[in-house]
């Protein structure tokens, strides 16, 4: 398994993007979930969005990208390009507090989260953590399944804007980076290419990514 040191000082703080797209927030608006669901698929009662689950030894994973648009952290995530097509089609961006459904004093704070983290997963699922991901990862490749994992390169959003759509997923894990080279401001990721296949590292909080999110 290589990974990528990916600590590119990525933000999105300064690209001017806003939350992108102009969906209506989801809170308070209480989904219909069908009474009966195809097999491998759940329903996000929050807004009656379907996503496609798998299991890969052990652990259950959504396999789409997390598409919930949260009132509370609404500048914190996007769609690319700010067209609400693409969140359809590859899911949100999130900044890290947008992910964990903290509030943005904790993009350059240390949340210090301990145990699992629901964030903006739906009920029953959480963000990921590091170790969770290196597991699935071993499992993905000692099997050759990757494909099963269903990747959709939803790109990022940075200081410099949205790039990398089609070409590269990046996911939030839910923790922090507390090491000599990380910093307050930084979160550990994961990322995906069908050039470079896995890759990992830690990049600024403020940056858009994408969330795969994991059965309790």
């Amino acid at each position: 398994m290589a990974f990528v040191a990916c600590d590119d000082s990525t933000s999105a703080s300064d690209n001017g993007n806003g939350e992108g797209g102009s969906t209506p927030c989801s809170e308070g608006i209480q989904g219909q979930c069908p009474a009966t669901l195809e097999e491998g698929t759940i329903c996000d009662i929050r807004d009656g969005k379907i996503y496609k689950v798998a299991t890969f030894g052990t652990q259950t994973w959504m396999i789409q990208n997390l598409n919930y648009y949260a009132c509370s952290v609404k500048s914190e995530s996007w769609c690319y390009d700010d067209d609400d097509a693409n969140c359809e089609q590859y899911g949100r961006l999130y900044s890290w507090p947008g992910a964990m459904g903290l509030g943005m004093e904790y993009r350059n704070n240390y949340a210090n989260v301990q145990g699992v983290q629901r964030g903006n997963c739906p009920s029953g699922y959480h963000i990921p953590s590091d170790a969770e991901t290196d597991i699935l990862i071993a499992y993905l490749e000692d099997n050759n399944i990757i494909a099963d994992f269903n990747f959709q390169f939803g790109g990022k959003n940075n200081f410099a804007g949205f790039a990398d759509l089609d070409r590269e997923a990046y996911f939030w894990t839910a923790d922090e980076d507390h090491s000599e080279f990380g910093g307050k401001e930084n979160a550990r990721i994961w990322s995906y290419s069908e050039t470079f296949s896995f890759g990992g590292g830690s990049i600024f909080k403020d940056s858009g990514l994408s969330i795969r999110c994991v059965k309790d």
